[in-house]
């Protein structure tokens, strides 16, 4: 599966609460996630534009998530691999044994919504801002184009101008900010 997603950074989510209920967008719920990256003991994930992360969601479920390289100009496709485990201190001792290094930690809250074939999260994520992630799944890569199109055309409707457009994953903005505190 590809993941084909738009992240746009936003003052405040208002507005396109307001857009969102005009579309008849079904409000899915408000949560609370915490991403802990890390980083191959064999190559650098920064290097390679690759990520493992495992995520606690706000009902406990956790999740160890592997993404590829992206995929494109635009958003942040890219392929996607996850599973869900049990216990998020046994995965995260796993990966520390295996030589895994944690290289950031990520807490957001999220409001999902669903509006046909897409995801809309409005997140606030701790030390970042607000941002707005549209997204849509794909399983062939041939479709990745198309599918970018039609997450852009959702960000026009929703008024998310193309020129907030934010490349850069969570997981890369918090690392800048935190080189730049370092300065």
């Amino acid at each position: 599966m590809f993941e084909v997603e738009v992240k746009y950074r936003v003052v405040k989510h208002d507005d396109i609460k307001d857009r969102l209920k005009a579309l008849n967008a079904r409000f899915l719920e408000h949560t609370e996630e915490m991403d802990i990256y890390f980083n191959s003991p064999w190559r650098d994930f920064a290097k390679t534009d690759e990520a493992l992360r495992v995520r606690r969601y706000g009902d406990g479920t956790v999740v160890l998530t592997y993404k590829g390289p992206r995929i494109g100009d635009v958003g942040k496709t890219r392929e996607e691999l996850n599973v869900t485990v049990d216990d998020l201190d046994n995965i995260l001792e796993i990966l520390r044994k295996l030589g895994f290094k944690e290289v950031a930690k990520i807490i957001k809250r999220r409001d999902i919504y669903n509006y046909e074939n897409f995801t809309i999260y409005l997140d606030v994520v701790d030390g970042l801002g607000n941002f707005v992630e549209v997204e849509t799944m794909v399983n062939n890569k041939e479709l990745i184009n198309k599918a970018t199109e039609e997450v852009l055309q959702l960000g026009d409707k929703l008024g998310l101008s193309r020129d907030w457009i934010e490349r850069k994953t969570y997981l890369e903005l918090m690392l800048e900010k935190l080189m730049q505190n370092l300065k």
